[in-house]
């Protein structure tokens, strides 16, 4: 078969090469972070979503978006003047989009107030979001989110904004 002076050299440099490889591989993704799952919503969200979607059947609805999704800053701006401006909304979320499902069009965002929102920061996201051309329906956190509050409440907004609308529905509001 072969010299076994020589079949012992060649594993061990085999050995070694698979060694090496299995070390790179590990170093290369890292050390593990010590993180846990965590719910996407609520049990309040979840429930408030299911009263959304019943009201608005042509609508989908997303929850928990990233604003980074949904808003850009406007063009035309230096590199670091974007950046400060990305910065101010990338990490935080809207707790659901409705979005026409015909269209793709972004109609309204719904925030959820909870004991956690706070009215002067919600006032200057209200601000920033109406820039980017959303409307916000904020449900209070004074009243506990039912089927028929959160059906009323749409219905004022539609009332009010028949704009936000799909065009096919508009006539029936």
């Amino acid at each position: 078969m072969g010299d076994p002076k020589f079949i012992l050299p060649i594993l061990i440099v085999v050995a070694v090469i698979l060694i090496a490889k299995s070390m790179g591989a590990r170093r290369s993704s890292g050390p593990t972070l010590d993180v846990r799952p965590a719910p996407l919503m609520t049990h309040v969200e979840r429930r408030t979503i299911s009263y959304i979607e019943t009201a608005l059947p042509w609508a989908r609805i997303h929850a928990q978006v990233s604003m980074g999704a949904i808003l850009a800053p406007k063009k035309g701006l230096t590199r670091s003047k974007a950046t400060t401006v990305r910065n101010r909304f990338s990490s935080k979320r809207v707790d659901f989009v409705v979005e026409d499902r015909a269209t793709g069009k972004v109609v309204m965002l719904i925030e959820l107030d909870d004991r956690f929102h706070r009215p002067g920061d919600d006032a200057r996201r209200d601000r920033m979001m109406a820039a980017a051309g959303y409307a916000t329906l904020r449900l209070p956190a004074s009243e506990q989110p039912t089927r028929e509050s959160v059906h009323r409440m749409l219905r004022q907004v539609f009332e009010q904004q028949p704009e936000l609308l799909p065009r096919e529905l508009r006539h029936g509001a």
